[in-house]
């Protein structure tokens, strides 16, 4: 086999490996700028690891979930797939494991990531600063 042909089969087979030029899902870019007072009671499931609570911010709301004292991340509820889908919002599963949007299937980690589709991209991330007792949200 000469080189022109090893050059020739590993163009094919690095074209065969890309994916579609599919383009990432369009959601709604809100402003987010969101001040939390965590010893306010209505935030009391963010006192422990990986307790959450929902917002009423961001596109489609915000999952806020604690990862521990000092981290917090808050995640756009507004799914990947098909994001202008009415029913597309990410919430909690009940086992407390993943984040599940129930209209398509698609499951996520606490990170965002996706774990099961048909989604293919990540969900929307905000940036979060704590400062004492308060934690602060914004894009």
């Amino acid at each position: 086999m000469n080189i022109r042909n090893c050059l020739w089969g590993g163009l094919f087979l690095l074209l065969l490996g890309c994916e579609d030029n599919a383009e990432a899902p369009i959601i709604p870019n809100v402003l987010i700028n969101e001040q939390i007072n965590l010893t306010n009671i209505q935030y009391n499931k963010l006192r422990q690891d990986n307790g959450y609570v929902y917002l009423n911010a961001g596109a489609r709301g915000i999952i806020l979930i604690r990862e521990n004292a000092s981290r917090y991340r808050a995640i756009e509820r507004n799914c990947t797939y098909h994001p202008e889908d009415p029913c597309g919002i990410v919430t909690v599963d009940a086992s407390n494991l993943f984040l599940k949007d129930p209209c398509c299937g698609s499951q996520f980690d606490f990170s965002g990531q996706v774990t099961g589709g048909p989604a293919s991209y990540p969900l929307r991330q905000y940036a979060t600063t704590l400062q004492g007792n308060f934690l602060y949200i914004t894009n």
